[in-house]
Order: C-alpha cells, then sequence, then structure tokens
C-alpha cells in the first residue's frame, strides 16, 4: 500500500497493471480490487513485460517491490525490454549486479531509481533542519530503528511473505534493510 499511494501521492504515476503475487489468480483478485483490469493483472514479471510491450497503451515504468534477490533479474528484464524501473531497496547484492545494470540503463537511455520512503517524511526533513542550524549541537552518534512486525517473535507458523525476510538467501546479508 505504502509503495502504490507515495508512487501515487505528485499525480505523475497511475498503477494500470501488475504482477501482484506468486499465485497468479490471488494476484488477480488483489489487482482487480484495486480496480486493474483482469487482462492487465499477470502472472508473473515474465508474462507482464511480454504483454505491457506489446500494447500502444502500455506500461513505462515497473515498480519492483518483490523480495531482494529477485530485484537484479527483474531489473535486467525490464530495461532489456525498454522499461525504466524503480526499485525497492537493496537494488542488487553486488557491486557487479550494479555496474551491469547502470550500462545496460545507459546503453537503452532507461532510469533506475531505487526508493528511500523515509527520506520524504517530514519528520527527516524537520530533524536535518534542526542539525543544518546547529540546534542539535555537534551530532557524534545516530541510533535508528526500522521497527517491523514480521521479526519481534516466533516466525515458525510465519508465511512465505515474511519468512524471505529474514532468510540470507532471498533477503541478502542485511536483509530488508540493505
Amino acid at each position: 500500500r505504502s509503495h502504490r499511494t507515495g508512487a501515487q501521492r505528485d499525480g505523475n504515476y497511475q498503477l494500470v497493471a501488475g504482477a501482484f503475487n506468486l499465485d497468479a489468480e490471488r494476484g488477480r483478485d488483489f489487482g482487480t480490487k484495486l480496480g486493474i483490469d483482469a487482462d492487465r493483472c499477470y502472472a508473473d514479471y515474465k508474462e507482464l513485460i511480454a504483454r505491457e510491450t506489446a500494447r500502444d497503451d502500455g506500461i513505462e515504468v515497473v515498480s519492483i517491490a518483490t523480495p531482494n534477490s529477485t530485484h537484479y533479474e527483474i531489473t535486467a528484464a525490464c530495461l532489456q525490454a525498454g522499461l525504466h524501473v524503480i526499485c525497492e531497496k537493496p537494488l542488487f547484492f553486488t557491486v557487479a549486479e550494479c555496474e551491469e545494470i547502470e550500462k545496460l540503463a545507459a546503453k537503452h537511455g532507461l532510469i533506475v531509481g531505487v526508493t528511500y520512503g523515509y527520506a520524504g517524511h517530514p519528520l527527516v526533513h524537520q530533524m536535518a533542519a534542526m542539525v543544518r542550524k546547529g540546534m542539535l549541537g555537534e551530532v557524534r552518534i545516530v541510533d535508528m530503528e526500522f521497527t517491523h512486525g514480521f521479526n519481534s517473535g516466533d516466525d515458525t507458523n510465519a508465511s512465505n511473505a515474511q519468512k524471505w525476510r529474514v532468510n540470507p538467501n532471498t533477503a541478502g546479508p542485511t536483509f530488508v534493510l540493505g
């Protein structure tokens, strides 16, 4: 929800298509509840890219909010298809992957952006202004917390949608904070 509302806040983006779930039927149901035509709710990103790039009114930008381990593969596929990308953090797991995507984006004249949702939060701007004005004195340490409900207890019965966030194979070595 936060990704959708954030993207639509300035009126420059409109959600018109998507691959919303690993289960195609659940994804279609979710998408149609958001007001998207059922024929633009795709089973996976590969189908989304193939069908949307074939449309005259196809998408221009893909927002990637999937498990971290999929970011590189999906970003590369989007760029090769001529689509701009807005990706959740961390972009990728290695510098080599970043450099490859940078070259691919430049080759196709496309943009790859990464989201930092809290960078625009009013309290972050207030804190920055206070630091600039010297209101806090010399800042020597910053103690930050980003609380998640998913890792607050026993995850034995957690869904796969939650478990990926604490598995280094899917989340990467920094988990969701990368």
